[in-house]
């Protein structure tokens, strides 16, 4: 499994935390259940949304 470290600033932090004490949750747990998965939906692989910008200019036409 790959790992990764992420370093915050404070002001990040202190959000997060909030968050995930709202929720009843670790920080890990919201950005692995949450802020990632949310990510990954509105930021999509390059080739995915050059796909989606093709198909739209081929309906176009």
């Amino acid at each position: 499994m790959a790992k990764f470290i992420m370093s915050l600033g404070d002001v990040a932090y202190d959000v997060l935390q909030l968050e995930a004490a709202r929720r009843y949750i670790t920080i890990q747990e919201l950005l692995r259940a949450v802020i990632i998965p949310e990510w990954v939906e509105q930021n999509p692989p390059p080739q995915k949304a050059l796909a989606q910008r093709l198909a739209l200019a081929l309906v176009r036409s």
